[in-house]
């Protein structure tokens, strides 16, 4: 699952970031690692950006290009 596909509301954690490393670099500045805690908390309309909260701290948007390749784990579902 991606991030981009993940419910309004529902908690993940991030897998891997299947980004060049300029996007990953930056995203990592934000807190968006592997393991990381992270909720979308709105999806913009007409397609428009997720606004996107991680480990309860950082709240940002993001294209949902750019969410389409970060794998995440549902809460729950991880072992």
């Amino acid at each position: 699952m991606t991030l981009r596909e993940l419910t309004p509301h529902h908690a993940a954690r991030i897998l891997t970031l299947r980004l060049d490393d300029n996007e990953a670099r930056w995203l990592r500045a934000l807190g968006v690692t592997e393991g990381a805690r992270v909720t979308v908390l709105r999806a913009g309309p007409f397609r428009g950006p997720l606004q996107v909260r991680v480990s309860e701290r950082t709240t940002f948007a993001i294209d949902r290009t750019v969410a389409a390749a970060i794998d995440v784990a549902p809460e729950g579902s991880l072992a």
